[in-house]
């Protein structure tokens, strides 16, 4: 789970809108419900990297006390190296909402947004996070599925919604546009629509 799932060509695969539907239902009532479901939600409404995820503060997506739309993610918080602000969907926002409402003590600014259970002055492990997810997947019955889906779904729906590679490129903090490009693969159905849809 650390790396790509095998068997799919070194890549995490994309979830359908049915496995997604399927976590979510796995996730009612499970232990962590409200913590687990803002992880999951973040990762596909935002396209962060679980390091990024796990890495954030109550400051840093809540600022005034409410969650915002844009999280600033600090260079020494991203694997570039470089600042960069990411744009968080309605949904996402929402679910972290009722997660922050949902702790009995609500943390300060710099008390991190998803705490270690076992030591909660510290954020939860890489390993941890990782893990949970593998958990949700199988509970849903999702194979070859791992944290990176989450992204690589983000940025594929947000291409086929026509979003330009410049901001899908910038969302996920990519240095080139090359490296964006390789989150996504030819359907032949859309390709064979484009197609048809031609006139000259």
């Amino acid at each position: 789970m650390a790396g790509r799932p095998r068997g799919t060509g070194g890549r995490a695969e994309e979830l359908t809108p049915d496995q997604i539907h399927r976590i979510d239902k796995c996730l009612s009532g499970a232990r962590h419900e409200l913590r687990n479901r803002a992880i999951f939600y973040l990762g596909l409404g935002s396209g962060m990297r679980i390091s990024e995820i796990i890495g954030l503060e109550v400051g840093d997506v809540a600022p005034g006390g409410r969650v915002s739309g844009r999280i600033v993610l600090e260079k020494h918080s991203t694997k570039s190296k470089r600042s960069r602000t990411v744009a968080v969907s309605k949904q996402a926002v929402k679910h972290l909402q009722e997660y922050l409402d949902s702790l009995p003590v609500r943390p300060g600014p710099a008390a991190s947004l998803f705490p270690s259970q076992t030591r909660p002055r510290r954020p939860m492990t890489s390993t941890n996070a990782i893990m949970t997810l593998k958990r949700m997947f199988q509970a849903a019955g999702v194979e070859n599925a791992s944290s990176h889906s989450l992204r690589r779904t983000h940025a594929n729906t947000l291409r086929r919604n026509g979003v330009d590679l410049k901001v899908i490129q910038d969302q996920l903090g990519h240095s080139s546009l090359a490296v964006t490009e390789r989150y996504f693969e030819v359907d032949p159905i859309e390709q064979q629509r484009a197609i048809d849809n031609l006139k000259f």
